[in-house]
């Protein structure tokens, strides 16, 4: 077994001796003076009701929503001419009037 009595350094009593002179640290008046008033009344102050997080990703569906719609509406505009075309086409070769380019 070890003897616990005599384990001490001359270094770990250095470091004791000097730690028996510390106090607890103070804080100002001033600091209980704020603290306790923001504790015992509501603010007047105007708060935003919602985080900042929140609203950004809000903002991001909706762009996100937004991009999804946009790109829906050029490929239908661009099936819409494409049939367009087909069916001018078919009606001057239903009629005969199509009109043959040397190109």
């Amino acid at each position: 077994m070890i003897d616990m009595k005599n384990n001490n350094t001359p270094l770990v009593d250095e470091h004791l001796k000097s730690l028996m002179g510390m106090e607890e640290a103070q804080t100002d008046e001033f600091f209980y003076t704020r603290l306790r008033a923001r504790m015992e009344g509501p603010s007047d102050a105007w708060r935003f009701p919602l985080r900042p997080v929140w609203i950004v990703g809000t903002l991001m569906i909706l762009l996100g929503l937004n991009g999804f719609m946009l790109s829906k509406e050029f490929m239908t505009k661009t099936t819409e001419q494409k049939q367009e075309n087909v069916s001018i086409q078919s009606f001057a070769e239903a009629y005969d009037q199509t009109i043959h380019s040397s190109y």
